[in-house]
């Protein structure tokens, strides 16, 4: 087989099940490990050209403002086509832990701060071979912290602080400048850059800028950026007759294939306190949840009351919200909201 020259992320069609977590985003760009599957691509394939391809211009020109060393594809032959089938939340979820051990081999920054790592006794207790265990110089991990590498590796990247009665279980990856308070993660999870979490996590996908700062259970979920799920709110990831679990996006039915399977949550949403969500609760794009129970399909900009959610309004408040942490929507992806809006709410 040929050396790999030319790589086509042909993202024209979207499976259902991906739809609410790839708005504003490519799903090459859903982290699900150390590193995004774009990443993980320029890595393995580091003299490659890649390009892509989107159905809709303006969500294919603010993929190539975020990337712009990636080309579009010219029709040509290629060597390689990532597609995102193989990306499904349930599929991803299922490679996590494969997926950070692959990023710790091969992510060449990684291994360089990975070796300069002196595990000081007494300043938090590790399970396990201490080998396993990989801080960043910079990261703050408090006294009384118990990290278990037994079952896979525990990554504490740039900048994140872990405090006091924290348990870490590998395999897990914690990014660039997060803090975990008092939590509980479980293994085969990856959170994001710049969250906030505590409480229960297992089994999950966390993207950044995300809070789950409270007490409350996250299992086998899917959570995009800027939510923030409400104290005590929790998913329910197991049917109580041990059937596989469905999930409704829109109008379609998809089968996650598994038994453990909890819930999306698109960009932007936000999860009241309280709030117990349904086994395959699917919570799209821009959404406020605040009754006590949420369940199936919820639509694009679902408001308190079950109105839609004035665009201006959220634009006002989403650039509110992103300020804080110094980011701006950019225009490019301020219009693909409108048009998201046009599309889904006064269709």
């Amino acid at each position: 087989m040929g050396k790999v020259q030319r790589i086509w992320i042909d993202e024209r069609e979207t499976p259902p099940g991906l739809g609410a977590l790839t708005r504003i985003r490519s799903f090459s760009e859903i982290r699900d490990g150390v590193l995004t599957p774009l990443q993980r691509i320029r890595e393995q394939y580091s003299d490659a050209k890649i390009l892509y391809s989107h159905s809709n211009s303006a969500f294919q020109k603010t993929f190539f403002e975020r990337n712009p060393k990636i080309g579009e594809y010219d029709g040509k032959d290629v060597d390689l086509i990532i597609r995102p089938d193989e990306f499904l939340p349930w599929k991803s979820l299922e490679s996590v832990g494969k997926n950070i051990d692959l990023d710790l081999e091969n992510h060449k920054d990684l291994r360089k701060w990975v070796r300069k790592l002196k595990v000081k006794t007494g300043d938090f207790h590790v399970v396990g071979k201490s080998k396993h265990v990989h801080i960043h110089p910079s990261a703050k991990i408090y006294p009384g912290v118990v990290i278990d590498v037994t079952s896979g590796p525990v990554i504490i990247d740039k900048d994140a602080k872990v405090t006091s009665f924290s348990f870490l279980e590998g395999p897990l990856y914690i990014g660039q400048g997060t803090h975990v308070d008092n939590a509980r993660i479980t293994g085969n999870t990856t959170i994001g850059n710049v969250c906030r979490i505590g409480g229960e996590v297992g089994d999950s996908i966390i993207l950044d800028f995300t809070n789950k700062h409270h007490e409350g259970f996250l299992g086998h979920s899917v959570v995009g950026s800027w939510v923030n799920l409400g104290a005590l709110s929790t998913t329910s990831d197991l049917k109580n007759n041990y059937g596989v679990v469905k999930i409704r996006e829109e109008n379609t039915d998809v089968t996650t294939g598994s038994i453990k399977f909890g819930s999306i949550i698109g960009d932007f949403s936000k999860i009241g306190i309280g709030v117990m969500l349904n086994t395959g609760t699917v919570i799209d794009f821009g959404c406020n949840v605040v009754s006590s129970k949420a369940s199936g399909y919820i639509s694009p900009f679902r408001w308190v009351d079950g109105q839609a959610y004035i665009l201006d309004l959220f634009l006002r408040d989403s650039r509110k919200i992103m300020a804080r942490r110094n980011r701006e929507l950019s225009q490019s992806e301020s219009e693909l909201i409108r048009i998201l809006y046009e599309t889904k709410v006064r269709k």
